[in-house]
This record gives structure tokens, C-alpha cells and sequence, in this order.
């Protein structure tokens, strides 16, 4: 061969290919001239071409043009696989296709894959060339060069109701600080810790991992899958899923919207703390002294400085639920500041959170290990620490106990709230769910086995120094009683040396039975087990017995300040997910609430405000008490297992799994499926059944403050306390069975047919995903009419 053919031929290669790369970009473009002109402006046109409309008046020098045909490419492979697998979704089912590995690793597969990869390849080669050439005016070849992906990002305002890209967390790390943060919820933690004291140890932490893989997993990847699967948030995304199911989504609103009301209140707490905490003394740490005199408070004398502070000064807490009052000028200052900073720190959406998740996920977890080695050499943890290897294997039997141990893992995973649901769909579609969900729960674990000693030797400090107290007490109270002759001689304790209760307990036992009986009808007795067992589920429990433990350690200021910020940091992050699950579903439904965050954001905050002052009245703080400990859990797991039968039954999910292995591209364990069908929903329902006993069977108390005994008082909740949470919760529920009835009166059926995709509807954001729907359904078009 001559030597000279050689160059030649290869120059003709290389134009063979640059002029099969320019054939391939025409071929792309042609999908837009498929739809007629007259359509593309109309009222019908579709989103691709409407999109197309607006990009014809932006400018071509746009430096945003940055994406290229990979995406489309990859989109369209997606959307063939997921077309390919609906149409056989009746063989799968009937058993014709297996679940096994090698049906999904096909060659023709592998195929479509590299050719997948070698188009995008040659595309971006060809981008470079356009643009690594000089360009003195916009061309047929640069706008031959702008994929589809590029086009449709452009649009006028009048168009960007029908195509509005959605704001994506901007790496998968800031994704998981957000669902950590939505974790965090102070109340929870510290509701665990109570659990694990009352009911059994160790086996309860038994009972509670097997409920986290009954329904814990399961419906923390199924929360995860909907929101990421579907891409919207919108208060009606459920009815995509299963028409019956459409008043999901509007009684989970609901729900967020009543548990952001009070929710805030705990950090308006911390805030009046906060606000005390740079006085030369801490008012909680010495009684007030009287209006023009120079006694302390009596009210103040008969209780303990911090409960005073707590009941009278913070909350202005009145005897009885009945009893109300004009709202706390000072506590309703806090709140507004409390509701300011969430509105700060979501006024940009995901983005403006994204810039802080750092501190607060991270902070916490400093501040409690600075925290657990400062009290560790401190006396009487070593007793609190001894209660992490408890054991008592007579609570497995106890099925009060697991209905509990289920009821504290829907609350620590946030089951049923909405925010997972909203903060999974700003995912992109092929992110692996199933591995968030069990690394949320794997993060919640350690969380919780890491905060538990931390707590338990605070608790242990506490109630070894109540009980030194108490002794010395009853010491003073027994020298007096034995003074003035009410008691026998004999009755007169010893001096007390270093450990005080060590030798009041001994000096006690070694009295006769009788003596030992007149002595214990005039003072109380001092066990350390009684005080230690004393804690309780109540943020009431937290801020006192915290509070009186830091003063007691040395550069108390120093200690008391970062405890506040801990609390404050926690309570913030689940704040801030909860206002999301109100902001984004507004934002997904209504397209001026898209157009204008930022009056939505802080329009949500004022109402939010307005309905919270309710609380900070003298008798709010037992409302409060009522809806979080009592009447939040039905809502919740009413709402989550109605989420898993549109899943699992009206959807199916066989075909949701289906979906899911096509965006994943990879197996997944077809127990989910199985788990979903039929765990899950017999241990909901179960969790629901036995609420409902409890709560008919058990009278509903709250603990108030006697203001002529300064005294804690348990009182019952009156009749008509017991409607409205009932009245309350069908309400909420209401929208469910509603649009049931409005289903079965149209003839709607049950389950969505077979060529729906989970899809926005009309009037919602598309994603990149549905712009390839479009186009491939326009090179469809093309292809058949040619």
C-alpha cells in the first residue's frame, strides 16, 4: 500500500465519524420538529415543546449551558427499561420471570450500556470541538450541538409553571446529614432512655431491634422509595401510587402541621433559659425573694428552686387544664425568636440548609462526648452506668411491652410523619434507598448506644446527690423531733461523715422494727433506687433535673451554656425538617407558592407562630403533654399503614420493586416485597389495636402544679379533654375515608392501571426523567409516522 493512501484514508475515517456525530445531534433535534407549530405554543403542547417556545428567546451566549447528552442517554435507558418491565408486569407476576440476578444482567443489557456510554462519548467530543473553535456568531452547528437536557432548562416566566427544574441536595452526604437531622429529635432520646430504665433493659433494646426489621426498615425504605421514585412532593402524590389513597397525603400534612405548632415550643424553652444564663447567678439555682421584703418566696421555700423556676416563672403553669390565663409575655417573646430562626434557616429551601446542617448535625454529638467524660470520675456514675447491662427477661413475655418497644421505633424513625417522603424526592431517582434506609438505621443505633451512657451517668450523679439530701434532711428534721421529745433517744442519727446516705441507711437498718417504723412516720425514705427510677419521658424531668446537676460542676457558666446549645441544636434540626414537610408540599401543588418561596416560608412561620401561643398560656403546657404523649400516636401509625397498603396493595409491590431495580440497576431481595404485604401491616394494625386499649383501659393523667402545696400533683384528664383528642384525630384522619367515598362514587378502581408511571401530574415540575419520557415518546412518534 502506497504511503501517501495512508493519511488519506484516514482523514476519510475521521469525516466519516465527525459526519455520523452531526447525523446523530440531527437526529435529536428532529424530536421537537415531530410536534406541529401550531401545538408547540398552544395550550396543548407538551412540556419538551413548550420548552422549546421559551428557549427560542433566550439568549444563546447563556453561560448555563453546561449539560450534555449523557443524561438524556441515561434517561432514555432508564425509561425503555421501566416501559419494557410495565408491559410484563402481569407475566412477572404470574411467576413466568424470576427474581433471580442473571435475569437483570442480560447481555442485551450490557450492550445497550456500552452503546449507551459510546454515544455519550462521542457527544461530548463533539461539544468540545464546537467549542474549543472560534465562534463569532451563533450557528446551525452550536445550536445542533445543545442537547435536549440544555434546551428544556431554558423557559420565559410564563412557562415555568410546566417546566420548573426542582432543587436536588447537592451531594448525597448533605442528604444524609438532613435525614440525621430528622432523627435527632431531643424528646425521643430522652423518652428511649426512660423506656430502657422501666421496661426491662436490655430486653427491651431486644424487642425494639426486632420491631425496627418488622416495620422499622421496611417502611423507612418505603417512605424513602415514594418520595425518591416519584420526585414530588405534592399533597396529593399518594393517589399516583393508589387512586383510594389520594387523602393520604392531605391528613400527613395535617399531621405536621399540628406537631410544628407545639413542637417549637420546646426550643422557646431553651431560648428563656438561654436568656438567664449571663446573670452573675442563675435565677434557678436560689429561690426569689418576696415583692418589698427581704424573705424568700414561700411557695419557693416549700419546693426546690428549680421546679419553682420551671412551673411559676418559665411555664406560669396554672393548677388545673381548666384553668387558663392570658399568654406569657416573655415565653411568647422566645417563641417568636424560636420561629425566626427556623425561618432563616429554610428561607432559601434546601439550599439555605444545606449551608448549616454541619453544625447542627455535627455539634451535638461534641457536645455530649465533652459532656460524658467530664461527669465520668464524678460520684455515683459508676451506679448509673450499671443499669446498661439490666436484663429482665420476664418484659419479653409482656406484650404491653412490645406494643410500646413498636410505638418508640415509629417515633425514633419518624414513621409517618411526611418529612422523609419530601426530603427523599429532592434525591435523584437512581440513588440506592434501600442502603439509606439501613444506614439511617445503623446511624440511629449508635446514636442512641452512644448518648445512653452520657444520660445514665448524669442520672446517677443526680441520684446520688438527691439522696445525700435527703438524708441530711431527714437528719436535721429526727435531731429536732428527738429535741422536743416526740421521739425516743434512741432515735438520734449519727453524725453524718463523707457518704452520707452510706451511713444513715446503716445507722437505719441496725434500729428495731418498731423504733425503725416511728422513725420512717415522720421522715421519708432515702433510696437511691427510688430517685434514680424517678426519671420520666417529659422535656418537664429534662430541663430539671439537667439543669440542677450542671450547677453543681465546677465552672457551672461554662457547662450550662453548651448543655442549652446541645438541646437547642437538636431541637433545631428536627424543627427544620418538620416546617419542610409543610413548605415543600405547598410548593409541589401550588405554582405561586414555586414562584415565591420566600413569602411562602415566612407567611408559614407567622401562622405557625400565631397558632403556638396557645401553649405558652397558663394550661398549655397540659395540651402540650396531651398531643405528645398521648394523641400523636395514632395519627402516626394510622397514616403509615395506610402508606403500606398503597404501596404494597393498590400499587403492588411487586410492581414498586420492579420500578425501583430498573432505577437502581440492581437486584433487589424480594423479601422487601413480602414484608410489605404481610408484616407490616399485621404488626401496624396490631401497634393500633393495642393503643387503643391502652389508652380506653388506662386513665389519661397529666402532672400539674399545686400552687398552695408547691407541690407536683397527678391529675386525670377531664371527659371533655378526651373528645377533642378524639375529635381531633378523626379530623386529621378524615381526608382518608373521604376520598374513598369520593373513589367509589366516580368508579374509580382500586389499583392504578397497568400503563400508569408514577409521574407529576399536570401543573408540576418535571423531572430530567420525564423530559426523556417526553422525548422518547416523540422519537417513538417520528420514528412510526417515517
Amino acid at each position: 500500500m502506497d504511503e501517501d493512501e495512508i493519511p488519506n484514508k484516514s482523514n476519510q475515517q475521521k469525516g466519516a465519524q465527525a459526519e455520523e456525530r452531526r447525523a446523530r445531534c440531527a437526529r435529536i433535534r428532529v424530536v421537537y420538529e415531530a410536534t406541529p407549530q401550531s401545538a408547540e405554543k398552544g395550550e396543548g403542547a407538551p412540556p419538551l415543546a413548550k420548552a422549546k417556545a421559551s428557549l427560542e428567546e433566550a439568549p444563546p451566549e447563556s453561560s448555563s449551558i453546561k449539560a450534555s447528552e449523557s443524561l438524556v442517554e441515561q434517561n432514555l435507558s432508564t425509561v425503555s427499561r421501566l416501559s419494557e418491565l410495565e408491559s410484563n408486569t402481569e407475566e412477572w407476576e404470574g411467576g413466568i420471570l424470576s427474581w433471580c440476578v442473571s435475569a437483570w444482567d442480560t447481555q442485551a443489557a450490557v450492550s445497550e450500556t456500552r452503546v449507551a456510554k459510546a454515544r455519550a462519548w462521542e457527544t461530548h467530543a463533539l461539544e468540545a470541538q464546537v467549542r474549543g473553535g472560534p465562534q463569532p456568531k451563533p450557528s446551525a452547528t452550536k445550536e445542533e450541538t445543545v442537547t435536549i437536557s440544555e434546551e428544556t432548562r431554558y423557559m420565559s416566566r410564563e412557562e415555568s409553571d410546566v417546566f420548573l427544574p426542582r432543587q436536588l441536595w447537592s451531594s448525597k452526604l448533605k442528604f444524609i446529614l438532613a435525614m440525621v437531622s430528622y432523627l435527632l429529635m431531643p424528646i425521643q432520646l430522652w423518652r428511649f432512655v426512660s423506656q430502657w430504665l422501666h421496661k426491662g433493659g436490655c430486653s427491651f433494646l431486644i424487642m425494639y431491634t426486632i420491631m425496627l426489621f418488622w416495620i422499622g426498615i421496611p417502611l423507612l425504605f418505603l417512605e424513602m422509595a415514594v418520595g425518591q421514585r416519584v420526585q414530588r412532593a405534592s399533597i396529593d402524590l399518594w393517589k399516583t401510587l393508589g387512586p383510594w389513597f389520594g387523602g393520604l397525603g392531605y391528613s400527613t400534612f395535617l399531621v405536621c402541621f399540628i406537631i410544628s405548632t407545639y413542637t417549637n415550643l420546646f426550643n422557646s424553652w431553651i431560648l428563656f433559659y438561654m436568656s438567664h444564663i449571663f446573670y452573675f447567678t442563675v435565677p434557678w439555682q436560689h429561690c426569689p425573694f418576696q415583692r418589698n421584703s427581704s424573705s424568700f418566696d414561700p411557695e419557693c421555700e416549700q419546693a426546690t428552686s428549680y421546679t419553682y423556676f420551671w412551673y411559676r416563672q418559665t411555664l406560669k403553669a396554672s393548677d388545673r387544664i381548666e384553668d387558663g390565663g392570658p399568654v406569657a409575655f416573655n415565653l411568647g417573646i422566645c417563641l417568636f425568636l424560636a420561629w425566626c430562626l427556623v425561618c432563616v434557616l429554610i428561607i432559601n429551601g434546601i439550599k439555605s440548609l444545606e449551608k448549616v446542617l454541619n453544625v447542627l448535625v455535627l455539634l451535638p454529638y461534641l457536645i455530649i462526648f465533652c459532656f460524658f467524660f467530664r461527669t465520668l470520675p464524678m460520684e455515683g456514675t459508676v451506679y448509673g452506668l450499671k443499669h446498661l447491662l439490666v436484663l429482665e427477661v420476664a418484659s419479653i413475655y409482656d406484650p404491653i411491652v412490645w406494643s410500646q418497644a413498636g410505638v418508640q421505633v415509629m417515633l425514633d424513625m419518624g414513621l409517618g410523619f411526611g418529612p422523609i417522603v419530601y426530603l427523599s424526592s429532592y434525591m435523584p431517582d437512581f440513588n440506592n434507598c434501600l442502603g439509606d434506609a439501613f444506614l439511617m438505621v445503623l446511624i440511629k443505633m449508635l446514636t442512641l448506644l452512644f448518648i445512653m451512657p452520657f444520660i445514665l451517668s448524669i442520672l446517677g450523679f443526680w441520684a446520688t446527690i438527691t439522696t445525700h439530701r435527703c438524708c441530711e434532711k431527714n437528719t436535721e428534721k429526727l435531731m429536732m423531733l428527738v429535741a422536743q421529745g416526740i421521739l425516743p433517744p434512741e432515735a438520734r442519727p449519727p453524725t453524718l461523715t463523707k457518704n452520707p446516705t452510706s451511713t444513715y441507711n446503716s445507722w437505719l437498718d441496725r434500729l428495731r422494727p418498731p423504733l425503725r417504723s416511728a422513725v420512717l412516720s415522720k421522715v421519708p425514705e432515702c433510696n437511691i433506687q427510688e430517685h434514680f427510677l424517678k426519671i420520666e419521658d417529659s422535656p418537664r424531668f429534662m430541663f430539671l433535673t439537667f439543669t440542677e446537676v450542671i450547677s453543681l460542676l465546677p465552672g457551672s457558666f461554662f457547662w450550662t451554656v453548651l448543655f442549652f446549645l446541645l438541646l437547642l441544636s437538636m431541637s433545631l434540626c428536627a424543627m427544620v425538617t418538620f416546617m419542610l414537610g409543610i413548605i415543600t408540599p405547598l410548593q409541589d401543588t401550588f405554582p405561586f407558592f414555586r414562584r415565591q418561596p420566600r413569602i411562602l416560608t415566612v407567611g408559614a412561620s407567622v401562622v405557625m407562630f400565631l397558632c403556638g401561643l396557645f401553649f405558652i398560656q397558663p394550661s398549655g403546657i397540659y395540651y402540650y403533654w396531651l398531643l405528645s404523649e398521648y394523641w400523636i400516636v395514632l395519627p402516626i401509625i394510622s397514616i403509615a399503614l395506610c402508606e403500606n397498603l398503597a404501596v404494597a396493595w393498590a400499587y403492588r409491590a411487586k410492581r414498586f420493586l420492579a420500578d425501583m431495580m430498573a432505577l437502581l440497576s440492581r437486584p433487589i431481595c424480594p423479601i422487601c416485597g413480602w414484608v410489605w404485604c404481610y408484616v407490616s401491616p399485621v404488626v401496624l394494625l396490631g401497634l393500633l389495636i393495642a393503643v387503643f386499649i391502652q389508652l380506653g383501659t388506662k386513665p389519661l393523667t397529666y402532672t400539674a402544679w399545686n400552687s398552695s402545696t408547691s407541690k407536683e400533683t397527678v391529675q386525670q384528664y377531664p371527659m371533655w379533654v378526651l373528645i377533642l383528642t378524639v375529635g381531633l384525630y378523626v379530623i386529621v384522619l378524615i381526608p382518608i375515608p373521604a376520598y374513598v367515598a369520593y373513589c367509589l362514587t366516580l368508579g374509580i378502581p382500586f389499583r392504578p392501571t397497568a400503563s400508569l408511571k408514577l409521574s407529576s401530574g399536570s401543573g408540576q415540575p418535571l423531572t430530567k426523567k420525564e423530559a426523556s419520557e417526553d422525548i422518547s415518546q416523540g422519537y417513538k412518534t417520528k420514528s412510526s409516522s417515517a
